[in-house]
């Protein structure tokens, strides 16, 4: 049986990105991972210029296409706004990137993975936690982590009273990426049922030599038909849809037709109910796992957020009253964008040209009278 200073469980953006900020205040920790391997399709998530602030922190090399502006396409009609920045732009940028960077700095600082551990059991005692695998391996530590995402099982082993809140959104996340050089702006395109964002995204990982470009868009459909969705389905609704797009945008779904080594990556999509608890005496839940909300909810900088918090709170000593705080202040910062995220998401795309020109008028008329920079 092997003891930790902190077991952190589940190496995606919050896990990795705690685990290295603690390293670099020479916390030893281990992250503990279901999966094996970290390939498949890739996607693109946009990271907020305070999360950008927090990858520089932690001597990341610079990642993603930097996104200063959102450009709104209601048909001919265009409505541009700047977005409000910190010290650093937002970035859009693969997830394959982002991991490819944490994994290496954390590796760099002797952060010890092991592969392949799925949670089976947590035994919580005065004297620190034991976590089981599935295989029966187990691992003994004075404080747990939570970091295991929005089916998160630390989560449930907390909140053993409540019911799963994993829940389908309603729809088919879809993303397409694609070589190409000119740099875009992160644009969102309205069409009679249903809406296209598309922006430059970097290069996909440290191996490509060439930056790409991200298209996104939801297929609303029923759970079990997303579960059963395929390439040659999903491809074929895109190719429907970009019959009515304007050359704008159907240029860069074009990219991805005629590209041999273009990414197509979608699967449903899930939100969750942030639980009641967040901790006890010597575990707590970080990132997705704390809040689980859907596309739009600004993920990634969340996580990156819950991180840099988490790691104060660690190295001061884990009290009551910091959990406390942490939950109060991060569940407040990330519900406010959750929510707003979701509203927007359960939203039923406008069916009518008519709709949509008469939602373009307004916020043209928003962008020319009242400018604003949006914060998000």
């Amino acid at each position: 049986m092997n003891e930790e200073k902190v077991i952190i469980v589940g190496a995606g953006v919050a896990g990795l990105s705690l685990a290295i900020m603690l390293a670099q205040r020479n916390i030893e920790s281990v992250v503990l991972e279901s999966r094996e391997h970290f390939d498949g399709p890739t996607s693109g998530v946009r990271i907020s210029g305070e999360g950008v602030e927090i990858l520089g922190f932690m001597n990341l090399e610079p990642i993603g296409a930097k996104t200063e502006k959102v450009n709104m396409r209601f048909g001919s009609i265009s409505a541009n706004f700047s977005v409000h920045k910190s010290n650093s732009s937002a970035i859009i940028v693969t997830r394959q990137a982002l991991h490819e960077q944490l994994m290496q700095r954390a590796l760099s600082l002797g952060v010890r993975m092991v592969t392949n551990f799925r949670v089976s059991d947590v035994q919580e005692s005065a004297d620190g936690v034991q976590v089981t695998s599935t295989a029966n391996d187990t691992l003994r530590g004075n404080l747990l982590i939570g970091a295991d995402g929005v089916g998160s099982t630390i989560r449930q082993i907390l909140n053993s009273e409540q019911e799963s809140t994993k829940m389908y959104a309603g729809y088919l996340g879809v993303g397409i990426i694609a070589a190409d050089e000119e740099m875009t702006e992160m644009t969102l395109h309205r069409y009679p049922g249903h809406e296209v964002g598309v922006a430059s995204c970097g290069r996909v990982n440290k191996a490509a030599k060439k930056n790409s470009v991200f298209l996104w868009t939801h297929i609303q459909m029923p759970e079990d038909e997303a579960r059963r969705a395929g390439k040659s389905s999903v491809e074929a609704e895109l190719a429907a849809r970009a019959e009515q797009w304007r050359p704008e945008l159907k240029t860069k779904y074009n990219l991805y037709v005629h590209d041999a080594e273009s990414i197509l990556a979608f699967g449903p999509v899930y939100n969750g109910k942030p639980p009641t608890r967040w901790h006890s005496n010597r575990i707590i839940l970080i990132g997705d796992a704390a809040h689980p909300y859907g596309p739009g909810g600004q993920g990634i900088s969340m996580a990156l957020k819950d991180a840099r918090a988490l790691c104060e709170i660690v190295e001061g000593g884990f009290s009551e009253k910091d959990r406390n705080e942490f939950q109060r202040m991060r569940a407040r910062e990330a519900r406010a964008a959750g929510e707003a995220a979701e509203r927007r998401n359960a939203k039923a795309p406008l069916l009518s040209w008519w709709g949509i020109l008469a939602e373009g008028t307004v916020m043209k008329a928003l962008q020319i009278m009242a400018p604003k920079t949006l914060k998000f």
